[in-house]
């Protein structure tokens, strides 16, 4: 029988000091900057169900592990280990593991959960980046699939997308299979691998079970965001380009999936209490970092910074200008992951953050409180309209003092959204919150 986790939901909302504008055109830029930072932890992101459909006691327990013989990987042990029951039976999920190398640390390298996008497996060069980085770290499969092609690493031609005889369900577009059972549809299995891969590092004896973090890469992070309130146990998760509210997309190929399209009421209901991370990250209390692009073609940021902003615990934004949607750029050209990775278990120095910044009464600019050592800033806006993939944006210089930044000029009357792009002293990227501005 199912555990069910009751959950008490959220109802604070944050307090915001809202100052009057002088000039007219001002006016709705900073009420509608204030209530967009407000909306972002309105009700509507609060799992309604109460509920959790995983049975957790039985995921957090030590799973089984079987040999692999088929997909070798230099320098990494590849195997099966067990994930949730599936037709009456354990499902096997491929996985490679690694550690760096050397003697373990006191208390045992920090690991990674990796959890790969959609269409991806589990890569070995993933793996080795972690390793470079002084990481353990596990890299699985999510769809029942053993690794294929030679791309990242994995060795060998085999054929790509070949299932094995216990893998779980397929998956099927965008919650495409939303007329089975729960337990028969491929994001409860997602998610769920990845909670199995967590409980299977927290049995390893060179793993320090307190220093366990999950990386997940497009759907891979939709997949991760849902985890991080569902398992409290990991130490920090790292979405790259997915997120939550994916019901709110303006993708074309996204939005296909939901009312009145192609979801009953009830169906989309289930969708968006059981599965979408909107209805777990009020509930994920770990330290977040939310990587993607200004354009991102899949994952707008508009739904990807909001997600952030219902997350539960601290959650850090690192934007770039440009981040191409594929799982070679998702680990490779972004240090700031690793970076933020140490400042959680490794001691480091943690990254600079920005408050969600507002338009001051006397001055007209935007304004947002800072912490850390920032070396630059620029006020990031678009005037455009229409889809988020396909919006122009561009920037005024801002300038840094005691705990604040403060963009140069004023907003364009016309700007539709903002937020402030920084760079810290290691030239790292960190984002404020974004503003939506609904102007009449």
């Amino acid at each position: 029988m199912s555990h069910t986790v009751n959950r008490t939901s959220p109802t604070a909302l944050p307090q915001f000091i809202l100052l009057s504008s002088r000039g007219k055109k001002l006016a709705a830029v900073v009420i509608a900057s204030a209530l967009l930072c407000l909306s972002a932890t309105s009700l509507e992101a609060v799992d309604t169900a109460g509920t959790l459909a995983w049975d957790l006691p039985a995921l957090t327990k030590t799973p089984t592990i079987h040999p692999a013989e088929d997909r070798p990987a230099s320098g990494m042990r590849s195997l099966f280990y067990e994930g949730a029951d599936y037709h009456g039976k354990p499902t096997w999920v491929f996985a490679y593991y690694s550690t760096p190398q050397g003697e373990p640390p006191v208390g045992g390298w920090p690991a990674v959960v990796c959890a790969h996008g959609g269409g991806g497996t589990a890569y070995p060069e993933w793996v080795k980046k972690w390793n470079q980085n002084g990481y353990a770290a596990i890299a699985i499969d999510l769809e029942g699939h053993l690794p294929g092609g030679n791309s990242h690493q994995v060795e060998g031609n085999f054929p790509v997308g070949q299932s094995h005889p216990n893998a779980g369900p397929a998956r099927i577009d965008w919650f495409g299979d939303r007329d089975l059972p729960d337990r028969e549809q491929w994001f409860y299995h997602a998610v769920a691998d990845c909670v199995r891969a967590h409980s299977l590092l927290c049995s390893f004896p060179e793993i320090n079970p307190q220093k366990i973090g999950l990386n997940g890469i497009s759907w891979g992070a939709t997949v991760a965001s849902t985890v991080a309130g569902v398992d409290p146990r990991f130490a920090f998760v790292i979405p790259v380009y997915g997120c939550g509210f994916i019901h709110e997309c303006d993708s074309d190929g996204l939005a296909q999936w939901f009312p009145p399209k192609n979801m009953t009421a009830q169906q989309f209901e289930d969708y968006r209490t059981k599965w979408d991370p909107s209805a777990h990250l009020p509930h994920a209390k770990m330290p977040m970092l939310w990587v993607s692009g200004f354009t991102d073609p899949v994952f707008p940021i508009n739904i990807f910074a909001r997600s952030a902003k219902v997350a539960g615990g601290k959650s850090l934004l690192c934007v770039r200008p440009w981040v191409i949607h594929a799982h070679g750029s998702g680990w490779d050209e972004v240090w700031e992951i690793y970076a933020f990775a140490n400042s959680i278990v490794k001691d480091d120095p943690p990254m600079p953050s920005l408050d969600c910044p507002k338009i001051e009464a006397q001055d007209g600019l935007v304004h947002a409180a800072c912490k850390g050592n920032l070396k630059a800033a620029s006020l990031c806006f678009t005037t455009s309209a229409g889809k988020w993939k396909d919006r122009h944006w561009a920037n005024i210089a801002c300038t840094i003092g005691t705990g604040e930044v403060i963009a140069s000029k004023t907003l364009p009357h016309n700007t539709k959204a903002f937020l402030i792009n920084a760079t810290d002293t290691r030239d790292g990227t960190v984002n404020s919150e974004l503003v939506e501005v609904n102007t009449p």
